[in-house]
């Protein structure tokens, strides 16, 4: 839970980060293009980079050892369970109602594409050489999805429909179906996070840039193209997942076909990242891991040995896996641990251990059952002359186990608690354990008080066997000698006393800039320009363009008033959107203030997991 906590806080903090610079250096470049790949990739990072971490060791003086150092048969037990009294995990609760609506927006995603499949089915279709073309009988604004574009006919001019299937079918062409559908997905899982949401605005926004600008280039009447823009101002389309023809602010739009096109060498500040995901990485992508030297002893008159294992259970979890790997890899060796799955209760079911020492074979052990794996105990041995041997042994996990038990009188009293073992194995073998120099027999039940527990378990040989205990020996069943020792149950360490940080309030986003926002004054119609005549010595046809132009001249005096008040009207418009804009600044200031408490919960994170890290320790 707090790893994946950890997680989605990196990953909305570095899609911040993207946005970021965006707004400081690349908002008013005409870097169209290459900004659509920098918003794609801006996302696409911001989930990978936070899995991606790097390891920092750090050596360390090893133990002096001052004598011979026999390995001991690891032993566990079940320790007396404390009664905990259960609380409301309310961090589940949160993280189960984070993802249902999650879960409820992608489902609105889904049904808006469903919806859309099912409109395009009842009506008609063209097929152009780009695209389907729909025909539509609605008064909604046009829009294109994936290789469809929808549009009403009779709303537009044949020079006007023509200038919207240009835009449309760049959008199509150019397939920013996909972008907007990214936008909507990352929208749905990180949802909480308001930067998300200006990301992909941003996003959609310079879509319509790129569509508008190459639009720009194709046609000849520039003026109609921008007055289509505005009579389509006031149309808006339901469905969020279609590419539609006015999607951003109109004065934007018009604003960017007139911008003189940025100077090339502006490239630069798509580099202005790479300095602060590089610090991203160095300062929470990097493990210190703590590593013994290799010691090395001086020869004596004995032998020595140098041997070190650990056990392999069912219950291993993934992170105690990699630092197996880590411990048992060196220069000589490598430990290679894969292909591991578990069972509902997380238990590992399957797993492939690989021990390569650099000889012509390597060492591979190979488990797949439906049942929980027997531990498995890892080890590496080297003599006196640096021989090393390293492998795998299976250890029955009965011999490493003891249950508590109760005894009950004849009122059903329990009358006295003890550790019990029986039916003791190892590798199929019996196995006679010898506990404070009494033989206990391979069938017989094993009792010890409940505060005693067994301590290291030294296996003798059947010959030491007999001589030390006057007994014939079985060499096939196992012999250990082992003493109790006395210990003191460890009690649970309380961390009700740590206070979970309090993240930060995100501030409210203003209302969308069309909601309760004043309609977009409609231009006034124009009268058709007459055509030039082909051919200027046709005297009846210039007498005709003639007379034509006069009536011309005399419609467009009369619609000059219409103008004047659309003009004004206009002012009127852009005025009231403006209007909109310090709300936006202000939202802008309170992002910054958010950010900077972002930093500081973060921090607070860090010290808050590393009390958890130390009283988990305590516990151990």
């Amino acid at each position: 839970m707090e790893n994946l906590l950890i997680y989605f806080v990196k990953v909305n903090g570095l899609i911040a980060l993207f946005y970021l610079m965006y707004v400081l250096f690349l908002r008013k470049e005409t870097f169209f293009t290459p900004n659509r790949w920098y918003f794609l990739s801006g996302l696409v990072l911001s989930l990978i980079l936070p899995l991606v971490t790097f390891t920092k060791t750090i050596w360390i003086e090893p133990t002096p050892i001052s004598e011979v150092y026999e390995e001991s048969i690891p032993f566990t037990y079940s320790q007396v369970e404390i009664p905990v009294q259960e609380t409301i995990d309310w961090s589940l609760i949160l993280m189960s109602a984070y993802i249902v609506i999650s879960i409820l927006i992608i489902l609105k995603i889904g049904m808006e594409l469903v919806s859309f499949f099912r409109r395009i089915q009842k009506q008609n279709k063209q097929k152009e050489s780009d695209y389907t073309l729909v025909d539509s009988n609605s008064a909604e604004n046009p829009f294109s999805f994936f290789s469809y574009i929808v549009i009403n006919r009779d709303m537009f001019t044949e020079e006007e429909l023509q200038h919207i299937l240009t835009h449309e079918s760049i959008h199509v062409k150019q397939k920013h179906s996909f972008d907007v559908l990214i936008g909507k997905v990352f929208c749905a899982i990180f949802w909480v996070n308001p930067i998300i949401w200006l990301y992909r605005k941003a996003m959609l926004q310079n879509l319509e840039f790129i569509a508008d600008n190459e639009t720009f280039q194709q046609i000849e009447n520039k003026y109609l193209y921008q007055k289509t823009l505005l009579k389509v101002v006031t149309h808006q389309h339901d469905l969020s997942i279609t590419n539609q023809f006015y999607q951003s602010l109109i004065k934007k739009r018009i604003v960017m076909l007139h911008t003189n096109q940025s100077n090339k060498k502006n490239v630069w500040k798509y580099a202005t990242i790479l300095p602060l995901l590089v610090g991203f990485m160095l300062l929470f992508q990097i493990e210190t891991v703590a590593q013994v030297k290799e010691s090395k002893i001086e020869e004596t008159n004995y032998a020595v040995s140098s041997n070190y294992s650990s056990i392999l259970t069912k219950n291993t979890t993934d992170k105690e896996l990699r630092e197996l790997e880590k411990t048992f890899s060196d220069e000589k060796h490598k430990l290679k641990i894969s292909k591991v799955k578990r069972n509902k209760k997380g238990e590992i079911i399957e797993i492939k251990l690989l021990f390569d020492s650099g000889k012509t074979y390597v060492e591979i052990l190979e488990r797949k059952s439906t049942e929980p794996i027997d531990a498995i105990k890892i080890f590496i041995n080297s003599d006196k002359d640096d021989n090393v041997t390293c492998g795998f042994e299976e250890v029955d996990n009965r011999v490493v186990e003891a249950d508590l038990v109760d005894d009950y009188n004849n009122d059903n009293e329990p009358t006295e608690k003890y550790w019990s073992m029986d039916n003791m194995k190892k590798n199929g073998k019996d196995v006679v354990l010898i506990i404070n120099g009494k033989i206990k027999g391979t069938t017989e039940k094993v009792k010890f008080p409940i505060d005693e527990e067994l301590g290291d378990m030294e296996e003798i040989t059947p010959n030491e066997f007999e001589k030390k205990y006057k007994q014939k020996a079985d060499k096939n069943k196992y012999y250990y000698e082992v003493e109790t020792v006395k210990v003191k149950v460890k009690k649970n360490v309380s961390i009700e006393h740590l206070d979970f940080p309090t993240p930060p309030t995100p501030p409210t986003p203003p209302n969308h800039p069309f909601e309760n926002l004043m309609d977009a004054p409609t231009p006034p119609d124009f009268p058709e320009v007459p055509d030039f005549p082909s051919n200027i010595d046709d005297k009846k046809a210039m007498e005709k363009y003639e007379k034509a132009m006069v009536s011309f001249e005399k419609k467009m005096k009369a619609i000059e008033p219409k103008m004047k008040e659309f003009e004004k009207k206009m002012e009127v418009y852009e005025k009231e959107i403006k209007l909109k804009e310090p709300d936006m600044k202000k939202f802008e200031e309170e992002m910054k203030i958010f950010e900077q408490k972002m930093k500081v919960f973060e921090k607070e994170m860090e010290i808050y997991l590393k009390e958890i890290e130390k009283h988990e320790g305590k516990t151990k």
